[in-house]
């Protein structure tokens, strides 16, 4: 009985998910992350500067590649349109490999700027849970 259940539940998470509906992430371990894994590359803060990578406050209300003052590569400005403001189900596949991502959305070659791939759901959830906390 306990594996049908953790099954069912496994494909709920999974059609959940596939569906588009908002990831339920802890916001609060989702910024404990960033501050290990992301704060080399990035800032959060209102008005924060780029770095190697933009300033991600407010990210989740604007539209892709528009961080004020920072250079995206060709390859992210090429899919910016196609991605418009980000949204859970996207932002996670890009988390999970940002080149992979951004060349199937673009259609086009290249790489982008951010090397560094979330590679586990949970992570991506509270990252993503985290993110719409910062604005």
């Amino acid at each position: 009985m306990k594996k049908i259940v953790t099954r069912a539940l496994a494909v709920a998470a999974a059609v959940t998910m596939m569906s588009g509906t908002a990831y339920a992430g802890d916001a609060a371990v989702g910024e404990k992350y960033a501050g290990k894994r992301c704060k080399q590359c990035h800032t959060w803060d209102k008005g924060g500067k780029k770095k190697i990578g933009p300033n991600l406050f407010g990210v989740m209300d604007r539209p892709a590649g528009t961080s004020e003052g920072f250079k995206y590569s060709k390859l992210f400005v090429k899919a910016a349109d196609k991605i418009g403001t980000w949204e859970d189900a996207e932002l996670a596949q890009y988390l999970k490999d940002t080149t992979k991502f951004l060349r199937k959305t673009s259609g086009g070659k290249g790489r982008s700027k951010m090397t560094f791939k979330v590679k586990k759901g949970k992570d991506q959830e509270n990252l993503i849970a985290w993110l719409k906390t910062i604005k």
